[in-house]
């Protein structure tokens, strides 16, 4: 099960203790390296990790309250989600931990500021893993003095586990992602009997230079061939002036049924349809 542990304290000079603490003792952190120190609420993230500004700001903030309270959160995860941890490296890690600190003190205890720092080392029985110390400000972001009962421990508890798991299942999903996308699809092996048909896809025609479609492309020839014959460019030139079937052949085939359909109609019948035609587009006649 997750651990939260929340202790509290009321010495600004315990306080900068404890920053310089968070900050250097790690096993394994030796030659006066520290711990990047990550702010909570607007005011000490504008610190961007500067340690000695830090402690003063601490010590600032308890300054007027008669009974300043320093609450202290240590904040880990069990064994099952320390080995999914193992699949990241280290600012994944941190930066799937600073996401989660941030969500959980925003949604369960909104207003509060502080510092924390990410660790990874493990403990008596335990693998390494990251878990988070947290130091509070006696003040909230208001300015009003903290006071933090044991169920809002509880529900910052709760916050801390729910953000942890989802959190994890966010990095681990981009992760699977990225590997799919590198991996390269090798094609399968089968045998002779085995092979999949390949399916064909349907014919397009090319799109010509001027973006009109050529229906009929084998046409284009034969059209060329009729103009140089007197009668068949008398029926080719119909509609408006200056049509050619290289630009709408569709709309050109449809005229000439419409026009061979009418010569074998007989007269008033030919004469009404030509009416009601020249009705439905005024301007269009028949040359």
């Amino acid at each position: 099960m997750f651990f939260v542990e929340a202790r509290y304290h009321r010495s600004p000079d315990r306080a900068a203790g404890q920053v310089r603490y968070i900050a250097h003792r790690e096993e394994g952190l030796t030659d006066g390296r520290r711990r990047e120190l990550y702010g909570i609420g607007e005011r000490y993230r504008a610190l961007r990790g500067d340690e000695p500004a830090i402690r003063q700001a601490l010590r600032e903030d308890a300054r007027g309250l008669r009974n300043p309270a320093y609450f202290r959160f240590i904040m880990t995860v069990d064994n099952p989600t320390a080995e999914r941890f193992k699949r990241l490296d280290g600012p994944q890690s941190e930066r799937v931990m600073r996401d989660v600190i941030d969500k959980t003190f925003r949604g369960a205890l909104r207003g509060t500021q502080g510092v924390f720092a990410i660790h990874h080392h493990g403990g008596v029985g335990r693998p390494a893993h990251p878990h988070v110390h947290a130091l509070l400000s006696p003040r909230f972001e208001n300015r009003m003095a903290v006071h933090i009962s044991p169920v809002r421990i509880q529900r910052i508890k709760e916050r801390w586990e729910r953000e942890v798991l989802a959190g994890l299942q966010r990095q681990e999903r981009r992760l699977d992602r990225m590997r799919q996308a590198l991996v390269p699809r090798l094609p399968l092996s089968r045998g002779r009997d085995d092979r999949l048909p390949l399916q064909v896809l349907p014919f397009r025609p090319a799109r010509p230079r001027d973006g009109q479609l050529q229906l009929f492309p084998r046409t284009t020839k034969a059209v060329r061939l009729l103009h140089d014959i007197d009668w068949a460019r008398q029926w080719l030139r119909f509609g408006w002036r200056g049509t050619r079937w290289e630009r709408n052949p569709e709309k050109a085939a449809r005229r000439v049924m419409f026009r061979l359909a009418s010569k074998v109609m007989p007269r008033g019948i030919r004469d009404a349809l030509w009416l009601l035609r020249g009705l439905r587009g005024i301007g269009l006649r028949q040359r």
